[in-house]
């Protein structure tokens, strides 16, 4: 029974509604295939000769994950910083 019930949840999962199961604790992780994508679907189109189509995408896809890191930083310092210095009123 508890198979029947498992496969009923799996078959039952809505991708933009529900988080994935299972996920939760590394989900930050997903940024790395996400922009590797990104960057071979974007050099795959923008890069005139393909012999520097590896090159490219390692530079874009460590462009992309480095300006994600940053904007972290930056709204980690923003709210745990910066917004308790502001007054109370």
């Amino acid at each position: 029974m508890s198979q029947l019930t498992t496969i009923a949840a799996t078959l039952a999962w809505t991708p933009f509604l529900e988080p994935a199961p299972g996920v939760q604790h590394w989900w930050w992780m997903l940024v790395l295939p996400m922009a590797l994508g990104v960057a071979m679907s974007y050099k795959s189109i923008r890069t005139p000769d393909l012999r520097d189509y590896r090159r490219a995408v390692t530079t874009m896809t460590l462009q992309i994950c480095g300006v994600m890191a940053g904007i972290a930083v930056g709204l980690y310092l923003l709210v745990l910083v910066l917004l308790p210095l502001l007054p109370a009123e």
